[in-house]
């Protein structure tokens, strides 16, 4: 696997993971109970039941979620070493953040221009640049 690969597997972990922990989190509110009044009525979304059936049924839902959400923490934890030795090598400390806020925390290239005070557009080309520095 190459640098940009692990890179970009890592970054796909992440948000996969931020995904699902929402995803969990939502159906939690929601296992077993009853719907709570005035809640948003979204088609194909869960909800509260007062059927036991449905109740085991969401349930299954949140577990799914759960593991699969584990699988993914695993997978990433595999990552970790290998994305820190590959941050180390990237001699700038600017690219180092830029591309640490992008595949680490999934930030898009306007969160991250935002946050170090440059163009969106400079954000890309450091980061496009250093990843082409990395497959040298």
């Amino acid at each position: 696997m190459t640098k940009r690969e692990l890179l970009e597997n890592y970054r796909q972990l992440v948000l996969e993971i931020d995904t699902l922990e929402n995803q969990s989190a939502f159906l939690n509110q929601y296992i077993g109970g009853p719907r709570p009044v005035r809640a948003v009525k979204l088609t194909g979304m869960p909800r509260g039941t007062n059927d036991p059936e449905a109740a085991m049924l969401q349930r299954q839902d949140y577990d799914d979620a759960i593991i699969k959400l584990e699988a993914k923490c695993e997978q990433l934890r595999t990552l970790v070493s290998e994305f820190e030795r590959i941050m180390d090598s990237i001699p700038d400390n600017l690219d180092m953040i830029i591309l640490r806020d992008y595949y680490a925390l999934g930030w898009t290239d306007r969160k991250i221009a935002a946050t170090i005070g440059f163009d969106k557009s400079t954000v890309w080309r450091r980061r496009t640049r250093a990843i082409k520095q990395l497959a040298y």
